[in-house]
């Protein structure tokens, strides 16, 4: 690589993730270059990278600077005053590798970096090879958290990334010292969670989290949950569920074909949103403990999405998510029961679909897939495994009423969310329309003031559009002069 010839008169070394994820046959996506020079020499080696790359400082008091090779491939080089301590210095001994630049080849292929090195060439301080072969997390010191307490959550990440288990020791370093986490900075700890969310390890490693209640560090109010509605859920509660609902989206999106009736195009959006879907998996219920209340001797959560989804724009701004992503979750959070209620009719109207799909816009697959994952939490993995053709069914009919609960009524729930899926395109089509008279009109019309009346009306425009029986704009004017206004 060219640019390793800018540190032929100095001490460098490849270090860190490169080395590990070229070990376990991994993509390698970030380079990680250390330096040992005094300032001076560091700098002068920086001005002569510049010349021939956009090198910028990540943290220039530290000596930390980042070329963007393209959107995916980065390399982070850096100064220190010598190897040893920079290793024992890192997080865990998995990351605490390093390798002679002069004793490495680097180029990028297609979207990533390729490594060739010789396996015997490796410095490994830490037994941290070791390590890989058994597959476990180990902190270099407990101090490592206390220098950076994101370290703390990159543990898990780890844990979720590269499916390895975390060492005893190491996990009573974590719970010892979880508090620290509110000391890092809210956006790197929003990197580190959307990391998780993006694999397929979501459920086991929120779970192990919570073991330690660092769980509870992140997010507090779940804590609530452990012992909200056991009646209902057996031990762990609300919780339990949460983490089921986890573990479902984490099976659906290992095989998502053999649940859904999806075309490729949603499959591709799908993807795109895995992390902000399973976040409101992670959040849907967030606020049934507070709305838990016995009524005629069942408990009930009436309101509970709604202000679940309050609860969630609360959390997510306070870990600096941006405002779309705090939309798209809090949106479908609070929507979650729509496919629900529909679902209780044997007879499902196109307009009720339709007013999901205009009310929910580009959020609309979202909701279907956190709907699908919420209902099949309630049927075994072997269950639903066995019924994975026939929940792609039509709707069955009902003939009386469905159960309260139980497998029939998991299977028509999931039955109506495939129906939509398949037939998504038509339905998107068909709910892209505006209201034939605006709120202004209406004001003109009726000769009224600003109001939440003008709201229902064009709500009530919108539903007979849905339907068709408006058309035009005489129309929708002669029924809205026929609305008795004090009414709405």
């Amino acid at each position: 690589m060219e640019l390793f010839s800018c540190f032929d008169k100095y001490q460098t070394y490849l270090v860190g993730g490169a080395i590990r994820n070229w070990l376990l046959k991994k993509e390698i996506y970030d380079i990680d270059i250390i330096v040992v020079a005094e300032k001076n020499d560091f700098i002068n080696i920086i001005k002569k990278i510049s010349k021939k790359f956009n090198i910028f400082p990540l943290d220039r008091e530290r000596g930390i600077y980042r070329i963007n090779i393209s959107k995916e491939l980065t390399i982070d080089i850096s100064m220190i005053s010598d190897l040893d301590s920079d290793l024992m210095a890192r997080d865990f001994t998995i990351n605490s590798l390093a390798v002679d630049i002069k004793k490495a080849k680097v180029k990028v292929v297609r979207d990533s970096f390729k490594i060739k090195i010789n396996k015997k060439d490796i410095i490994d301080k830490l037994s941290g090879i070791k390590d890989i072969n058994h597959s476990i997390i180990r902190a270099n010191s407990e101090k490592s958290f206390i220098d950076d307490p994101l370290r703390l959550l990159r543990a898990y990440r780890f844990f979720a990334t590269l499916d390895f288990d975390i060492d005893k020791q190491t996990l009573n370093f974590i719970g010892k010292n979880k508090t620290l986490i509110h000391s890092s900075s809210p956006e790197r700890i929003r990197e580190e969670l959307l990391k998780i969310f993006e694999t397929d390890n979501t459920e086991k490693t929120f779970k192990k989290m919570a073991e330690n209640e660092f769980l509870f560090e992140l997010f507090p109010v779940l804590k609530m949950q452990m012992s909200c509605a056991e009646v209902y859920y057996g031990k762990g509660g609300v919780l339990k569920h949460t983490f089921n609902v986890l573990k479902r989206l984490d099976l659906l999106y290992q095989n998502p074909k053999k649940y859904l009736n999806i075309s490729k195009k949603l499959l591709v959006q799908m993807k795109n949103e895995k992390a902000l879907i399973k976040l409101a998996g992670l959040l849907h219920d967030v606020a049934k403990p507070h709305k838990a209340k016995f009524i005629k001797d069942r408990l009930r959560f009436f309101g509970h999405e709604e202000y679940g989804g309050i609860l969630s724009e609360r959390i997510l701004r306070d870990f600096k998510f941006s405002n779309n992503e705090i939309r798209y979750v809090k949106v479908i959070i609070s929507d979650h029961l729509r496919v629900g209620n529909i679902a209780h009719n044997n007879i499902i109207t196109p307009r009720a679909i339709l007013r999901i799909f205009y009310d929910l816009k580009e959020y609309t697959l979202g909701l279907l897939i956190l709907s699908w994952a919420d209902h099949s939490s309630y049927m075994s993995e072997k269950k639903l495994n066995l019924l994975s053709k026939k929940i792609k069914e039509k709707p069955f009919e009902i003939k009386h009423k469905l159960p309260k609960n139980g497998h029939k009524k998991t299977v028509r729930f999931l039955q109506v969310v495939n129906m939509i899926l398949k037939n998504y395109s038509r339905f998107n089509r068909q709910s892209d329309i505006k209201p034939i008279i605006d709120g202004n009109e209406i004001m003109q019309v009726l000769n009224i003031k600003p109001s939440p009346t003008v709201g229902k009306i064009i709500k009530k425009l919108i539903n007979l559009q849905l339907e068709k029986k408006l058309i035009n704009k005489k129309d929708a004017t002669n029924y809205i002069k026929s609305l008795h206004i004090e009414d709405l």
